[in-house]
């Protein structure tokens, strides 16, 4: 008896077909974990982040520094 060990036979047939299959999957997998990582990370802080800004938010008195400052065109500065 031989102690070598016999190399396994290359896939001939189907080689494209699996290749394409196990990418599929990874590519699945990985964009599920990008979008899911950008939304807790990204996303979900920027709705906070906005939610609290406007709780304080008084468009009237922004309008009001705004027309001070000359900005608009039609409203003179006072």
């Amino acid at each position: 008896m031989s102690e070598v060990a016999k190399l396994p036979k290359p896939q001939l047939r189907g080689l494209l077909t699996s290749q394409i299959k196990r990418n599929l999957v990874f590519g699945a997998v990985f964009a599920f974990v990008v979008t899911a990582a950008y939304k807790m990370n990204i996303n979900d802080k920027r709705k906070i982040k906005y939610a609290e800004f406007y709780k304080n938010y008084d468009p009237q008195r922004e309008y009001e520094q705004m027309k001070k400052a000359g900005i608009f065109q039609s409203a003179r500065p006072e």
